[in-house]
């Protein structure tokens, strides 16, 4: 609309100002016709001898304006009222323009709201578990049950995830799953873990093995995870560097290969260091700590007698805390009184355990514990001096069963179904009230007195 307007006003300003342009003359001269010849009628008026037009002069002596009788004398006035109409037009659009202006910025003043500025959310650096090494259930110093975990971990922030991994070990409460701490292993933050082994020894302590180059010793009441160094024990042939450490075979101690390829074996609980010829000889020797011990093993089967049965066997051998170790093996075979080469037609005895494993284990004495019971395999658990933790399959058909037994007695304290996975574990501990089974990051806690459980499937935070 008001580009109309515009256009209306300014086309009729354009016809007036050609108008008017055209009368811009110095002389007396008829508009109409051109003559010069004229005749004044009055002051300032005139009349065209040749035409017979009227005109007249403006007192500037410059405009002359004139009037003439034809179709288009009204022409002027026409042009005057289109341009009064176009200014009014225009003018009104200013008008509505300037209202409308001002009403909308009123408005908008009791509607306005500054702008909200962006806000920065400050990402979190967040370390998680990339990958669990070891998984293992212990007695912290209160004998709760306890898991450790030793791996390692990965910094993520927002969508980033660092390429950079560190060693850590966690400690968790077994009944709930509750983080007890979580922190870099001293000495390995930048090393990546490989291999990782962990064993609890009889006193109590807990050791790890990590990339079987480096040792540790896990407090049971700060959850302190402390190295060994071996450079600093004070024994000569460690003090040459560690090529590899493992658990030795039997009892608490470490076989150590030094820098030099030699053999040893450190026993951290009595602090010596013995060769391989030493610890042979350590093996059977009756030292002043030693005390009268109950044991249990399922035998195993046999070669020269494959018909004999799996039998459960109660033992009592003599216990040196911290000493070598041999753990004796049971199994009906042949005695055939010494070393040498032996046929079939040699003479021969019977026997569970080989007079020589005897002596080598301190083994006191042995029996049949559960003589009227079957089992088509079985895997001691844990025992002491009050009970005994075993599982078994009674037939090759039947499923396998978790039982307690008296110790002294065999008497079924009670039995359960090994329906679940966990229950056939990698690891069983004694703690306070009953057992902690674990196995491939799921535990088991099993309280013996009300005979409940509380099972997890460890998810941390991967």
């Amino acid at each position: 609309m008001a580009s109309k307007a515009y256009k209306i006003f300014f086309v009729s300003l354009h016809e007036i100002f050609i108008s008017k342009m055209a009368k811009r003359i110095k002389v007396i001269k008829c508009p109409q016709c051109g003559s010069t010849k004229a005749k004044e009628l009055r002051t300032d008026h005139y009349q065209c001898k040749s035409c017979y037009t009227e005109f007249f002069i403006d007192s500037d002596d410059i405009n002359i304006l004139h009037k003439y009788d034809s179709p288009l004398g009204d022409l002027n006035k026409v042009n005057t009222k289109r341009i009064l109409a176009g200014i009014a037009i225009v003018v009104s659009i200013f008008i509505f323009f300037g209202v409308f202006s001002n009403l909308f910025l009123q408005k908008s003043s009791f509607d306005y709201a500054p702008p909200s500025l962006p806000v920065k959310i400050e990402e979190k650096e967040v370390v998680f578990w990339d990958r669990i090494h070891k998984f293992k259930g212990f007695a912290n110093a209160t004998d709760e049950g306890t898991i450790l975990v030793i791996g390692t971990r990965e910094t993520k922030k927002g969508y980033s995830v660092s390429d950079k991994k560190q060693s850590y070990y966690g400690i968790y409460q077994a009944v709930d799953g509750k983080e007890i701490l979580v922190q870099p292993i001293r000495s390995l933050e930048e090393t990546e873990i490989s291999n990782t082994d962990v064993k609890l020894f009889e006193n109590g302590d807990i050791y790890a093995i990590i990339n079987k180059k480096k040792l540790f010793k896990l407090n049971r009441a700060t959850y302190e995870l402390e190295e060994i160094i071996f450079e600093a024990l004070n024994f000569p042939d460690l003090a040459k560097g560690v090529y590899e450490i493992k658990f030795a075979y039997d009892g608490d101690g470490f076989k150590v290969v030094n820098e030099l390829g030699k053999e040893l074996y450190y026993y951290p609980i009595i602090n010596k260091v013995f060769g391989e010829d030493m610890l042979y000889k350590m093996l059977p020797r009756k030292t002043p700590e030693a005390r009268k011990k109950v044991a249990f093993q399922f035998t195993c089967n046999s070669d020269f007698f494959p018909d004999e049965k799996i039998q459960l066997i109660r033992y009592d051998y003599w216990q040196q805390i911290g000493y070598p170790t041999d753990i004796p093996h049971f199994a009906w075979t042949k005695d055939f009184g010494g070393s040498g080469i032996f046929t079939e037609s040699s003479p021969y005895r019977k026997v569970l355990v080989l007079p020589y494993i005897a002596e080598m284990s301190r083994l006191i004495s042995y029996r049949d514990f559960t003589p009227d019971r079957d089992y088509i395999s079985g895997t001691v658990w844990a025992y002491d001096d009050s009970q005994v933790l075993i599982s078994f399959k009674p037939s090759l058909s039947g499923n396998s069963i978790i039982q307690l037994l008296d110790a002294e007695t065999a008497a079924i304290k009670w039995t359960k179904p090994a329906d679940m996975d966990y229950l056939l574990s990698e690891d069983v501990v004694k703690v306070k009230g009953g057992y902690l089974f674990t196995a491939n990051k799921e535990s088991w806690l099993f309280n013996t007195q009300n005979k409940e459980g509380v099972y997890i499937k460890w998810e941390f935070d991967n």
